[in-house]
C-alpha cells in the first residue's frame, strides 16, 4: 500500500508540468466537422464497399458530442475544417452549391460557440471565380479565421498557374491556409493502392504538394499567406536536408525564380496531428522552431484513445520543456491567428 502510494505521489509531480503547461485549455488547429449537406453528397458518390471519406467511412459527427470531447480532452479552442475528400465529383455546379451550404452551415456552428470554435473555410475548387467569390463571403460575412484547401483538385496541384487568381486574393487578406491530403488520382495500381491513404498516401500526397508549391515559388509569390502543413510536416522533416542539398540544381531547372528552400521550410507552420513524436518532432526541431508548431488532433477521424496517447507522448517528450509545451498548446495559435484572450 505503502509503494502504491509513493508511486502516486512520484506520477503528480512528473504530471505537475504538464499541467502547468496546459492549464488553461488547448488550441487544436486541426478538427473537423461533418456537415449535413457534405455527409450526404459523400454518400451519393460513395464506392461500392461504403467506404466515402476516402477509403474510410465517415465519422458520426455532432457538434454536442465534440465540444463534450474537447471538455474531456481540456481542448479550449478548435479550429474547424472540412477534411477529405475535397467535395469535387466532375460537376462545378454541384461543388459550387454545396461548398456555400458546408461554410454557411460550419459557420453558423462557430457562432454559436464563439469562444470555442473556429471555421476554416472551404473553396469551391477548381472553379476559380466562384472560389475568389466564396473568399469574399467567408472572410467578409461569415468572419472565418482562415482558409483550408485540399493538396490537389481532380489531379491539379495548388502551384499550377489556373489557381493564381486565388492565391492573389489569399495574399490580399493576409490568409492562414491549412492543407489538408486528399487522395491522389493518378496513383499507380500497386499492392497498396488499396489501403487507406491515411496510413501512407496522405504523408506523399502532402509533401508532394508542398514541392509543388515550393518549386512553383508560390511562398515567395505570395508572403502574407501563413501556410499549415499537416501531419507533423509529412515526409518533409526527413527531406529538408536533401531539398537544401538539391537547392542549385533545382533552380538550374527551374523556370522561376526559387527562393531559399530551408528557408521557405522554416516560415511554414506545421501541425502535430498523427504519429509526430519522437521522429517527426525531432526533424521539425531541426528545420524550424517551436514557434512554428502547433497543437492539432484529427478529431473526430483519429479515434479519441489514440489522440490521448498521442497527447500523452507530447507531454512526455524530452524535445520538449515546460515553455515549448506552452506555446505549441496555446500561444502559437494565439499569435497565428491574432486572437486575444478575454
Amino acid at each position: 500500500m505503502k509503494s502504491k502510494l509513493l508511486s502516486a505521489v512520484l506520477l503528480m509531480g512528473l504530471l505537475q508540468p504538464v499541467a502547468r503547461a496546459e492549464q488553461d485549455g488547448l488550441y487544436d488547429v486541426h478538427q473537423h466537422y461533418v456537415p449535413e449537406c457534405y455527409r450526404q453528397a459523400l454518400l451519393s458518390h460513395a464506392d461500392a464497399k461504403g467506404t466515402e471519406s476516402d477509403g474510410l467511412p465517415t465519422p458520426d459527427w455532432d457538434v454536442e458530442k465534440h465540444l463534450k470531447w474537447m471538455d474531456a480532452m481540456n481542448i479550449k479552442v478548435a479550429f474547424l475544417s472540412l477534411a477529405s475528400p475535397h467535395p469535387y465529383w466532375g460537376d462545378k455546379r454541384e461543388t459550387v452549391e454545396l461548398v456555400r451550404k458546408i461554410n454557411d452551415e460550419g459557420a453558423k456552428i462557430a457562432q454559436n460557440y464563439p469562444e470555442r470554435l473556429k471555421l476554416l473555410a472551404t473553396l469551391p475548387l477548381p472553379d476559380v471565380d466562384r472560389s475568389i467569390e466564396e473568399i469574399a463571403h467567408a472572410y467578409d460575412d461569415l468572419k472565418v479565421v482562415g482558409i483550408k484547401l485540399p493538396t490537389n483538385v481532380d489531379g491539379v496541384y495548388l502551384g499550377d498557374e489556373k489557381f493564381t487568381p486565388v492565391f492573389e486574393e489569399l495574399n490580399k487578406r493576409k490568409a492562414v491556409v491549412v492543407l489538408h491530403p486528399v487522395q491522389s488520382p493518378n496513383l499507380p495500381d500497386s499492392s497498396i493502392k488499396d489501403l487507406p491513404p491515411a496510413i501512407a498516401m496522405y504523408l506523399m500526397e502532402t509533401t508532394y504538394a508542398v514541392l509543388n508549391l515550393i518549386y512553383s515559388s508560390t511562398p515567395e509569390r505570395y508572403p502574407d499567406i501563413k501556410f499549415i502543413i499537416p501531419h507533423g510536416g509529412s515526409l518533409l522533416p526527413a527531406l529538408a536536408d536533401r531539398l537544401e542539398g538539391f537547392q542549385k540544381l533545382a533552380q538550374a531547372k527551374s523556370k522561376k525564380q526559387l527562393g531559399d528552400v530551408r528557408k521557405t521550410l522554416g516560415k511554414f507552420y506545421y501541425d502535430l496531428a498523427g504519429f509526430a513524436v519522437p521522429n517527426q518532432l525531432y526533424g521539425l526541431l531541426n528545420m524550424t522552431d517551436e514557434s512554428h508548431l502547433l497543437y492539432g488532433s484529427d478529431y473526430p477521424y483519429a479515434y479519441p484513445n489514440f489522440i490521448s496517447s498521442q497527447k500523452d507522448k507530447l507531454d512526455r517528450t524530452d524535445l520538449l520543456n515546460q515553455d515549448k509545451r506552452k506555446a505549441i498548446y496555446r500561444s502559437n495559435a494565439q499569435s497565428l491567428f491574432n486572437l486575444k484572450e478575454k
